[in-house]
Protein backbone atom coordinates (compact mmCIF):
# COMPACT_ATOMS: atom_id res chain seq x y z
CA UNK A 1 0.00 0.00 0.00
CA UNK A 2 2.42 2.66 1.15
CA UNK A 3 5.91 2.39 -0.23
CA UNK A 4 8.37 1.88 2.66
CA UNK A 5 11.40 3.16 0.73
CA UNK A 6 10.87 6.75 1.86
CA UNK A 7 10.91 5.67 5.53
CA UNK A 8 14.17 3.73 5.02
CA UNK A 9 15.87 6.71 3.39
CA UNK A 10 14.67 9.08 6.13
CA UNK A 11 15.96 6.68 8.79
CA UNK A 12 19.41 6.46 7.18
CA UNK A 13 19.58 10.24 6.85
CA UNK A 14 18.63 10.67 10.51
CA UNK A 15 21.28 8.16 11.69
CA UNK A 16 23.97 9.98 9.69
CA UNK A 17 22.91 13.35 11.09
CA UNK A 18 22.97 12.12 14.72
CA UNK A 19 26.33 10.38 14.21
CA UNK A 20 27.94 13.50 12.77
CA UNK A 21 26.49 15.63 15.56
CA UNK A 22 27.80 13.22 18.21
CA UNK A 23 31.25 13.15 16.56
CA UNK A 24 31.40 16.95 16.60
CA UNK A 25 30.31 17.08 20.27
CA UNK A 26 32.83 14.50 21.56
CA UNK A 27 35.71 15.98 19.53
CA UNK A 28 34.98 19.48 20.81
CA UNK A 29 34.29 18.77 24.48
CA UNK A 30 36.32 15.63 25.28
CA UNK A 31 38.81 15.39 22.38
CA UNK A 32 37.46 11.90 21.66
CA UNK A 33 37.07 10.71 18.05
CA UNK A 34 34.29 8.13 17.87
CA UNK A 35 35.59 6.97 14.45
CA UNK A 36 39.12 6.20 15.77
CA UNK A 37 39.88 2.67 16.98
CA UNK A 38 42.91 3.88 19.03
CA UNK A 39 40.68 6.24 21.03
CA UNK A 40 38.32 3.37 21.88
CA UNK A 41 41.30 1.24 22.94
CA UNK A 42 42.57 4.03 25.18
CA UNK A 43 39.09 4.38 26.71
CA UNK A 44 38.93 0.68 27.46
CA UNK A 45 42.36 0.82 29.17
CA UNK A 46 41.20 3.69 31.35
CA UNK A 47 38.11 1.75 32.35
CA UNK A 48 40.16 -1.39 33.08
CA UNK A 49 42.60 0.52 35.25
CA UNK A 50 39.64 2.12 37.07
CA UNK A 51 40.81 5.65 36.33
CA UNK A 52 38.25 8.38 36.85
CA UNK A 53 36.29 9.37 33.73
CA UNK A 54 34.06 12.40 33.66
CA UNK A 55 30.34 11.45 34.15
CA UNK A 56 29.45 13.98 31.44
CA UNK A 57 31.13 11.64 28.93
CA UNK A 58 28.69 8.83 29.71
CA UNK A 59 25.70 11.18 29.98
CA UNK A 60 26.49 12.50 26.50
CA UNK A 61 26.47 8.95 25.13
CA UNK A 62 23.10 8.24 26.70
CA UNK A 63 21.61 11.49 25.34
CA UNK A 64 22.89 10.76 21.81
CA UNK A 65 21.44 7.24 21.83
CA UNK A 66 18.09 8.53 23.14
CA UNK A 67 17.91 11.24 20.47
CA UNK A 68 18.72 8.66 17.79
CA UNK A 69 16.02 6.18 18.91
CA UNK A 70 13.36 8.85 19.54
CA UNK A 71 13.96 10.44 16.14
CA UNK A 72 13.63 7.06 14.40
CA UNK A 73 10.34 6.47 16.21
CA UNK A 74 8.94 9.84 15.11
CA UNK A 75 9.90 9.18 11.49
CA UNK A 76 8.76 5.55 11.17
CA UNK A 77 5.85 5.38 13.63
CA UNK A 78 2.53 4.26 12.09
CA UNK A 79 0.13 7.07 11.40
CA UNK A 80 -3.56 6.52 12.00
CA UNK A 81 -5.99 7.57 9.32
CA UNK A 82 -8.19 10.50 10.24
CA UNK A 83 -11.52 10.47 8.46
CA UNK A 84 -13.73 13.46 9.08
CA UNK A 85 -16.97 13.57 7.18
CA UNK A 86 -19.22 16.62 7.33
CA UNK A 87 -22.40 15.97 9.27
CA UNK A 88 -25.72 16.25 7.52
CA UNK A 89 -28.24 18.09 9.68
CA UNK A 90 -31.86 17.26 8.95
CA UNK A 91 -34.36 19.71 10.42
CA UNK A 92 -37.78 18.42 11.33
CA UNK A 93 -40.49 20.94 10.60
CA UNK A 94 -43.50 20.89 12.90
CA UNK A 95 -46.86 21.83 11.49
CA UNK A 96 -48.31 24.65 13.57
CA UNK A 97 -52.02 24.19 13.11
CA UNK A 98 -53.88 27.32 14.19
CA UNK A 99 -56.92 26.87 16.38
CA UNK A 100 -59.99 27.94 14.40
CA UNK A 101 -62.98 28.95 16.40
CA UNK A 102 -66.15 27.55 14.88
CA UNK A 103 -69.39 29.49 14.50
CA UNK A 104 -71.15 27.19 16.93
CA UNK A 105 -68.64 28.02 19.65
CA UNK A 106 -69.16 31.72 19.03
CA UNK A 107 -72.92 31.34 19.20
CA UNK A 108 -72.79 29.41 22.45
CA UNK A 109 -70.44 31.98 23.95
CA UNK A 110 -72.75 34.83 22.96
CA UNK A 111 -75.77 32.96 24.31
CA UNK A 112 -74.10 32.34 27.64
CA UNK A 113 -73.29 36.05 27.83
CA UNK A 114 -76.88 37.02 27.18
CA UNK A 115 -78.18 34.68 29.87
CA UNK A 116 -76.00 36.35 32.47
CA UNK A 117 -77.38 39.82 31.73
CA UNK A 118 -80.36 41.09 33.73
CA UNK A 119 -83.79 40.88 32.12
CA UNK A 120 -84.15 44.66 32.07
CA UNK A 121 -80.99 45.30 30.06
CA UNK A 122 -81.70 42.64 27.44
CA UNK A 123 -83.56 44.41 24.66
CA UNK A 124 -84.83 43.03 21.40
CA UNK A 125 -83.10 44.34 18.34
CA UNK A 126 -85.03 47.14 16.71
CA UNK A 127 -83.76 46.54 13.23
CA UNK A 128 -82.41 43.51 11.51
CA UNK A 129 -78.85 43.77 10.37
CA UNK A 130 -78.26 43.15 6.67
CA UNK A 131 -76.75 39.78 5.95
CA UNK A 132 -73.20 39.85 4.67
CA UNK A 133 -72.71 39.67 0.95
CA UNK A 134 -71.68 36.26 -0.34
CA UNK A 135 -68.00 35.85 -1.02
CA UNK A 136 -67.35 35.23 -4.68
CA UNK A 137 -65.79 31.86 -5.34
CA UNK A 138 -62.28 31.59 -6.65
CA UNK A 139 -63.48 30.08 -9.92
CA UNK A 140 -66.53 31.32 -11.92
CA UNK A 141 -69.41 28.84 -12.20
CA UNK A 142 -69.55 26.64 -15.23
CA UNK A 143 -71.98 27.77 -17.94
CA UNK A 144 -74.30 25.23 -19.46
CA UNK A 145 -75.48 26.70 -22.77
CA UNK A 146 -78.32 24.80 -24.46
CA UNK A 147 -78.03 23.50 -27.99
CA UNK A 148 -79.51 25.79 -30.66
CA UNK A 149 -81.95 24.60 -33.26
CA UNK A 150 -79.45 25.34 -35.98
CA UNK A 151 -77.25 22.54 -34.75
CA UNK A 152 -74.42 24.62 -33.33
CA UNK A 153 -73.19 23.50 -29.96
CA UNK A 154 -71.27 25.84 -27.64
CA UNK A 155 -68.91 23.68 -25.65
CA UNK A 156 -67.01 24.91 -22.64
CA UNK A 157 -63.28 24.75 -22.74
CA UNK A 158 -61.63 22.99 -19.85
CA UNK A 159 -58.01 23.61 -19.03
CA UNK A 160 -56.27 20.35 -18.19
CA UNK A 161 -52.98 20.50 -16.32
CA UNK A 162 -50.67 17.65 -17.19
CA UNK A 163 -48.32 16.81 -14.31
CA UNK A 164 -44.62 17.12 -15.10
CA UNK A 165 -42.94 13.80 -14.45
CA UNK A 166 -39.74 14.08 -12.47
CA UNK A 167 -36.75 12.34 -14.08
CA UNK A 168 -35.87 9.16 -12.24
CA UNK A 169 -32.24 8.55 -11.34
CA UNK A 170 -30.50 6.39 -13.90
CA UNK A 171 -29.28 3.04 -12.59
CA UNK A 172 -26.52 1.32 -14.58
CA UNK A 173 -25.38 -1.47 -12.29
CA UNK A 174 -23.99 -4.21 -14.51
CA UNK A 175 -23.32 -7.65 -12.94
CA UNK A 176 -21.16 -8.72 -15.89
CA UNK A 177 -18.76 -5.79 -15.46
CA UNK A 178 -18.68 -6.30 -11.68
CA UNK A 179 -17.76 -9.96 -12.23
CA UNK A 180 -14.86 -8.94 -14.50
CA UNK A 181 -13.33 -6.74 -11.81
CA UNK A 182 -14.05 -9.23 -9.04
CA UNK A 183 -12.16 -11.99 -10.90
CA UNK A 184 -9.25 -9.57 -11.47
CA UNK A 185 -8.76 -9.15 -7.70
CA UNK A 186 -10.68 -5.91 -7.15
CA UNK A 187 -13.24 -5.46 -4.36
CA UNK A 188 -16.61 -4.46 -5.84
CA UNK A 189 -18.68 -2.05 -3.75
CA UNK A 190 -22.33 -1.06 -3.94
CA UNK A 191 -22.64 1.67 -6.55
CA UNK A 192 -23.82 4.95 -4.98
CA UNK A 193 -26.00 7.51 -6.73
CA UNK A 194 -23.76 10.39 -7.84
CA UNK A 195 -25.22 13.42 -9.63
CA UNK A 196 -28.44 11.47 -10.27
CA UNK A 197 -26.65 8.53 -11.94
CA UNK A 198 -25.77 5.16 -10.43
CA UNK A 199 -22.56 3.96 -12.17
CA UNK A 200 -22.24 0.45 -13.57
CA UNK A 201 -19.18 -0.25 -11.41
CA UNK A 202 -17.71 1.05 -8.16
CA UNK A 203 -14.67 -1.00 -7.11
CA UNK A 204 -11.50 -0.51 -5.05
CA UNK A 205 -8.04 -2.04 -5.26
CA UNK A 206 -4.68 -1.98 -3.55
CA UNK A 207 -2.49 1.14 -3.34
CA UNK A 208 -5.60 3.30 -2.73
CA UNK A 209 -7.10 2.85 -6.21
CA UNK A 210 -10.75 3.37 -7.14
CA UNK A 211 -12.57 2.43 -10.36
CA UNK A 212 -15.79 4.11 -11.54
CA UNK A 213 -17.40 3.11 -14.83
CA UNK A 214 -20.57 3.46 -16.87
CA UNK A 215 -22.25 2.11 -19.99
CA UNK A 216 -23.76 4.31 -22.70
CA UNK A 217 -23.24 7.59 -20.81
CA UNK A 218 -21.09 10.58 -21.63
CA UNK A 219 -17.50 10.87 -20.51
CA UNK A 220 -18.43 14.20 -18.95
CA UNK A 221 -20.76 12.37 -16.56
CA UNK A 222 -17.93 10.12 -15.36
CA UNK A 223 -15.63 13.15 -15.09
CA UNK A 224 -18.18 14.96 -12.91
CA UNK A 225 -18.48 11.88 -10.66
CA UNK A 226 -14.70 11.72 -10.23
CA UNK A 227 -14.51 15.45 -9.47
CA UNK A 228 -17.20 15.13 -6.80
CA UNK A 229 -15.46 12.14 -5.20
CA UNK A 230 -12.08 13.89 -5.30
CA UNK A 231 -13.57 16.89 -3.50
CA UNK A 232 -14.87 14.63 -0.71
CA UNK A 233 -11.51 12.86 -0.46
CA UNK A 234 -9.57 16.12 -0.19
CA UNK A 235 -11.94 17.41 2.51
CA UNK A 236 -11.85 14.27 4.68
CA UNK A 237 -8.36 12.77 4.22
CA UNK A 238 -4.96 14.06 5.30
CA UNK A 239 -1.79 13.26 3.33
CA UNK A 240 -3.47 10.33 1.50
CA UNK A 241 -4.09 10.35 -2.25
CA UNK A 242 -6.72 8.07 -3.79
CA UNK A 243 -6.08 7.26 -7.45
CA UNK A 244 -9.53 7.37 -9.10
CA UNK A 245 -9.86 5.77 -12.56
CA UNK A 246 -12.85 6.06 -14.87
CA UNK A 247 -14.06 4.26 -17.99
CA UNK A 248 -17.08 4.34 -20.30
CA UNK A 249 -18.36 1.64 -22.66
CA UNK A 250 -19.99 2.89 -25.88
CA UNK A 251 -19.83 6.58 -24.90
CA UNK A 252 -21.97 8.91 -27.10
CA UNK A 253 -19.25 11.59 -27.05
CA UNK A 254 -16.31 9.25 -27.68
CA UNK A 255 -15.34 11.08 -30.88
CA UNK A 256 -15.30 14.52 -29.25
CA UNK A 257 -14.14 13.64 -25.72
CA UNK A 258 -11.30 15.77 -24.33
CA UNK A 259 -10.61 13.69 -21.19
CA UNK A 260 -7.54 11.57 -21.82
CA UNK A 261 -7.70 9.99 -18.36
CA UNK A 262 -11.17 8.46 -19.04
CA UNK A 263 -10.79 5.06 -20.70
CA UNK A 264 -13.25 4.34 -23.53
CA UNK A 265 -14.23 0.90 -24.85
CA UNK A 266 -16.60 -0.16 -27.60
CA UNK A 267 -17.72 -3.42 -25.99
CA UNK A 268 -17.57 -5.20 -22.65
CA UNK A 269 -15.18 -7.73 -24.20
CA UNK A 270 -12.60 -4.98 -24.81
CA UNK A 271 -12.90 -3.99 -21.15
CA UNK A 272 -12.45 -7.63 -20.10
CA UNK A 273 -9.21 -7.93 -22.11
CA UNK A 274 -7.84 -4.70 -20.64
CA UNK A 275 -8.59 -5.65 -17.02
CA UNK A 276 -7.20 -9.17 -17.51
CA UNK A 277 -3.94 -7.59 -18.66
CA UNK A 278 -3.97 -5.08 -15.77
CA UNK A 279 -5.27 -6.97 -12.71
CA UNK A 280 -5.22 -5.70 -9.15
CA UNK A 281 -1.80 -6.20 -7.46
CA UNK A 282 -1.99 -8.75 -4.61
CA UNK A 283 -2.31 -7.35 -1.09
CA UNK A 284 0.59 -8.27 1.22
CA UNK A 285 0.23 -9.31 4.83
CA UNK A 286 1.52 -5.99 6.17
CA UNK A 287 -0.94 -4.04 4.01
CA UNK A 288 -4.07 -5.96 5.03
CA UNK A 289 -4.85 -3.61 7.93
CA UNK A 290 -4.38 -0.52 5.76
CA UNK A 291 -6.60 -1.98 3.02
CA UNK A 292 -9.29 -2.83 5.58
CA UNK A 293 -9.23 0.78 6.83
CA UNK A 294 -9.37 2.04 3.24
CA UNK A 295 -12.35 -0.22 2.45
CA UNK A 296 -14.17 0.97 5.56
CA UNK A 297 -13.55 4.59 4.56
CA UNK A 298 -15.00 3.99 1.07
CA UNK A 299 -18.11 2.41 2.66
CA UNK A 300 -18.51 5.57 4.74
CA UNK A 301 -18.18 7.75 1.63
CA UNK A 302 -20.78 5.63 -0.21
CA UNK A 303 -23.32 6.01 2.59
CA UNK A 304 -22.57 9.75 2.87
CA UNK A 305 -22.67 10.65 -0.82
CA UNK A 306 -26.08 9.01 -1.19
CA UNK A 307 -27.56 11.57 1.23
CA UNK A 308 -26.35 14.72 -0.57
Amino acid sequence: MKIRLDNILLGILWLLAVTLGASFWFNTVFGFNIFSASHWTYLSELQASKNSISPTFYISFVICVFIMIFGLYILIRPRLRRIQLPKVHIEKHKNNTPIIESKETKTNADASTLDLLPAETAKAPTATQPSPAPIPSARPPRLNIPVNNTGYVSATQTNTITPVSQPKPQSQENPEIQEIFSKAGFTVKKSPRINGITPALFAIGSNETLWVGGVGIKTTDIRNMIDKLSQIFSDTLEDIYIDTNGFVINAPDAATSEFENILMFNTIEELRNYINNNPNPPITEEDKDNFAAYSEYIDTVISYIGKI
